[in-house]
């Protein structure tokens, strides 16, 4: 999972520059802010994270392979 950080230029009163951080979804071709966790694996120390669109698909598949 892509980890973006964007520099904006504009300084807090305290002289910091205020500075954007996120994950992007790991869905291929998606470049959404990742807000759900798919699956960790501490082996590896890897994290899958989804977009709320893509992880309305993940969740409308398993319930259509849990109704066969």
């Amino acid at each position: 999972m892509p980890w973006v950080t964007i520099r904006t230029g504009v300084m807090s009163a305290g002289g910091q520059e205020h500075v954007l951080q996120e994950y992007l979804c790991d869905w291929p071709d998606c470049a959404n802010v990742a807000v759900h966790v798919v699956g960790v694996s501490r082996d590896l120390a890897t994290v899958c994270a989804v977009c709320r669109a893509h992880a309305a698909t993940l969740q409308q598949r398993a319930s259509d392979s849990r109704a066969d």
